[in-house]
């Protein structure tokens, strides 16, 4: 009987795309690589790797006739990096105790062509690297959602807020409206890193 639980334990954990414990989640591969890597979800990747916008691929067999967008955003940022900021007036959760978010990228209009995503629109939030300033684990997720025709996004993102690449305007970034807007994600990828 415990092996038959631990068996359904480690299926359950070898299909999640979305680390543990993370909202929204995704059982569904996001293919996702930089010039020097590959992620795989849950892996560590230096973050010499991955500081130029990935190259983002369905890797399952599903037919992707649709527009999407892609995010990311980093689950683990320390809360003492942004409760100095007054203009927070909660904090949305990361993963671990007294962390929050921070959005690195989000990018619309997205179809399949030639077995990639790609675009040719300005992104909401142009991509920036993962930079992390502590040895503490980051953890990095790229999230594929549905872009329903007539979508459009919250206002914060149309008035070009997150357009800015400076920290503050990107801490304590929530998927909340997006997910009530389009649903769950599509699929999912993500990697740890650190200093």
């Amino acid at each position: 009987m415990h092996y038959l639980t631990l068996a359904s334990a480690l299926a359950a954990t070898a299909l999640a795309q979305t680390p543990a414990g993370s909202y929204p989640s995704s059982n569904k591969n996001l293919g996702v690589a930089y010039p020097n890597a590959t992620v795989t979800p849950g892996v560590w990747v230096n973050p010499d790797y991955v500081t130029t916008q990935p190259t983002i691929y369905p890797t399952h067999y599903h037919l992707y006739d649709g527009t999407y967008m892609i995010l990311m955003l980093d689950l683990n940022i320390p809360d003492s990096d942004v409760t100095t900021a007054a203009y927070y007036n909660t904090l949305v959760p990361g993963l671990a105790a007294n962390t929050t978010t921070r959005l690195h990228w989000w990018g619309g209009n997205y179809t399949v062509q030639n077995g990639h995503f790609v675009n040719a629109s300005d992104a909401l939030a142009e991509y920036t690297a993962p930079r992390p300033r502590d040895a503490t684990n980051h953890t990095y997720t790229l999230y594929l959602f549905d872009q329903p025709e007539g979508y459009v996004p919250p206002e914060e993102a149309l008035d070009g807020t997150y357009y800015s690449e400076t920290t503050d305007a990107r801490f304590n970034f929530t998927l909340e409206t997006v997910v009530k807007a389009v649903g769950g994600p599509v699929a999912a990828n993500y990697f740890l890193s650190d200093a």
